[in-house]
């Protein structure tokens, strides 16, 4: 039995093809992972939910009022602060960290009385 090679045409159409059964399984498959989290935070200071680096991921807070919340970029000396949010129990506010952090990323709260917060860490791609 002899196999003759594809036409150019055929590879083009082969090729159309899987790239619409990967997008359309891509599809299915990128939905975001929520993970809801309970953490007692002790007043005072900011204090670290989540360490991250070199990958990325979303928190939503909601409560308690008058929280402040915001993402620190490296440490020590060099480090800096950014989305830094006042939660209000009405509107979720959310955190964000892009894959591409070449720099360690820490999202942190400071709560006016220790207890628990409830919130979501939410991670891209299948769950």
């Amino acid at each position: 039995m002899t196999f003759a090679a594809p036409s150019h045409r055929r590879l083009i159409g082969l090729f159309v093809a899987a790239i619409l059964l990967v997008s359309a399984l891509g599809a299915a498959d990128a939905r975001a992972g929520v993970h809801q989290q309970t953490t007692y935070v002790k007043a005072g200071s900011y204090r670290t939910l989540a360490t991250l680096w070199n990958t990325s991921a979303k928190a939503e807070f909601l409560c308690p009022a008058g929280a402040k919340i915001r993402v620190r970029y490296g440490g020590g000396w060099f480090a800096f602060h950014r989305q830094n949010q006042t939660l209000d129990c009405t509107n979720a506010k959310r955190l964000s960290v892009g894959k591409f952090s070449a720099i360690v990323a820490r999202m942190q709260i400071k709560v006016a009385e220790s207890g628990n917060v409830n919130w979501a860490y939410i991670t891209e791609g299948p769950s």
